[in-house]
């Protein structure tokens, strides 16, 4: 029986080229791994939470007062200035009291006085020497202290002095001299008086009325 003939491998030459196709592929994955597992694929960041919407300012008037949302009990409060002080009801203004005759001569306008404006006064102007105006008001026995400041007023043609008188029913209780730029404090006892006279008389022949007018400053009366 004829031998078979011993099985050969492939051409050395072939196979030679084999083992080197594969050592290239090799060779070209291995960066490619190395590559890979030094950067391996990032993980998806979460989503970041959801953010709520910023709340939508008041709205606006057109006077630019916040108005209340609909539905809300709460309204917006008046924008108006600071309320003014309540009254001290122990002191009144003397000029807001009851006056005895018809306060001929006299005037309540606002008056400048050393230099400073004055709402709240009483003023007269005489005429010739020991001429004067007296104004009586009722107090009714229920006030202990009246207090003023006294002066002339700024815009005088006759520059002289005029001279101011307190009276506690009918009687001079207080006497004082005020000249141009300057004024004089007044404080009267006058508790269980019933009435109380303010006198503004004249120093001088050269004043007659309107050449110097005598101001009484916030006169008042005190509990």
């Amino acid at each position: 029986m004829p031998t078979r003939p011993p099985r050969r491998f492939a051409h050395p030459t072939i196979l030679a080229a084999i083992i080197a196709a594969v050592a290239a592929v090799a060779a070209a994955a291995i960066p490619v791994v190395a590559e890979v597992l030094r950067n391996p694929t990032p993980r998806a960041a979460p989503d970041p939470p959801p953010v709520a919407a910023p709340a939508s300012p008041p709205a606006v008037a057109p006077t630019g007062s916040p108005v209340a949302a609909p539905g809300s009990s709460d309204a917006a409060a008046p924008t108006g200035g600071a309320a003014a002080p309540a009254p001290d009801p122990d002191v009144r203004a003397l000029g807001d009291m009851s006056e005895l005759g018809d306060f001929e001569g006299w005037s309540a306008e606002p008056q400048q006085v050393a230099g400073a404006r004055h709402e709240t006064v009483l003023a007269a102007s005489p005429c010739w020497l020991n001429d004067d105006f007296t104004a009586t008001f009722v107090v009714g026995r229920q006030y202990s202290r009246f207090e003023a400041a006294v002066g002339i007023a700024d815009d005088a043609r006759v520059a002289r002095p005029l001279r101011f008188t307190v009276l506690v029913d009918d009687k001079p209780v207080f006497q004082t001299t005020a000249g141009l730029g300057r004024t004089r404090p007044v404080r009267v006892t006058i508790s269980g008086a019933t009435q109380l006279g303010i006198r503004v008389s004249t120093t001088s022949t050269d004043q007659c009325h309107g050449d110097t007018v005598g101001v009484w400053i916030n006169p008042e009366v005190h509990r």
